[in-house]
């Protein structure tokens, strides 16, 4: 009996240490890409991860935490509290013009695998720049220090720049092109 104080007293996890590192680099980021796809349940998520439910409830937590999901909805099934999540912002968003094109049957599967992917395809698109070198691309990372108040014009801009990467599609073309932004706060260390 004497290891039962040592698991009271023991902090399992040092959640300050662990949430940013693990956001970015753990499955914390799987869940989001998830997330991405639509509402789920933790069930739903571990089932999707292929993780321990009590897995899953240690992300979802970080990511509360960080104000990164939110809860969306509560319900007691079979006596227990299921609650379901979303992401806290709609300024995230990748690929979600696909839940509008796939039909009923294939839609949810592709949607949940492409915003699964979100990572590969990124480094995929960065790879085939040396295969396709005649083609139109362009990488481009850049950070500055700017006002909220400029940040907040150039989303917009950004947003109408998107409408019109949308606007050039055409199913019959052969060759696919990503369009990929990321526009957010960053702390250097």
């Amino acid at each position: 009996m004497s290891d039962l104080p040592c698991i009271y007293d023991m902090s399992l996890v040092n959640e300050d240490s662990k949430l940013k590192q693990d956001i970015i680099n753990g499955k914390a980021l799987e869940v989001i890409l998830i997330l991405l796809s639509g509402s789920k349940t933790i069930k739903e998520i571990s089932r999707e991860l292929d993780i321990p439910s009590f897995s899953v409830q240690l992300y979802i937590k970080r990511l509360l935490d960080a104000n990164l999901i939110k809860v969306i909805d509560t319900q007691v099934v079979d006596g227990k509290i299921e609650k379901t999540y979303d992401l806290a912002s709609t300024d995230i968003e990748i690929l979600n013009n696909l839940k509008n094109s796939y039909s009923k049957e294939d839609g949810k599967e592709n949607i949940e695998l492409s915003a699964m992917h979100f990572a590969s395809m990124t480094r995929e698109m960065i790879r085939n720049i040396n295969k396709y070198k005649d083609k139109p691309y362009k990488v481009k990372a850049y950070f500055i220090k700017a006002d909220q108040e400029k940040m907040k014009e150039f989303k917009k801009d950004l947003e109408e720049l998107f409408e019109k990467y949308q606007k050039l599609e055409n199913l019959d073309a052969e060759d696919t092109y990503g369009f990929i932004s990321v526009l957010a706060p960053y702390k250097l260390k």
